[in-house]
């Protein structure tokens, strides 16, 4: 058998060792926001790999954008705001 690619979360894990220059560079206060994109994206890390993206990135994106409108909703809803 051949060789299995790398998951969703070693995908990530790449690109956050990747952009580890651009977090080092960000003020200390903001660090804590560039970690927690990379949280985000774990957490639906399983849908991700459903898709089977070529390109990493677009799967980071997708799964950031995903707790971030679930987060907004959770807040709206707690709010009693409808969409």
């Amino acid at each position: 058998m051949g060789r299995t690619g790398p998951t969703v979360r070693e995908q990530f894990d790449r690109l956050e060792r990747e952009w580890r220059p651009f977090r080092r560079s960000l003020r200390r206060r903001h660090q804590p926001a560039f970690d927690g994109l990379f949280e985000r994206a774990r957490a639906h890390a399983d849908a991700a790999s459903q898709q089977n993206a070529r390109d990493p990135w677009r799967a980071f994106v997708m799964t950031v954008l995903l707790a971030q409108e679930a987060e907004l909703r959770a807040r709206r809803d707690a709010d009693g705001v409808q969409d």
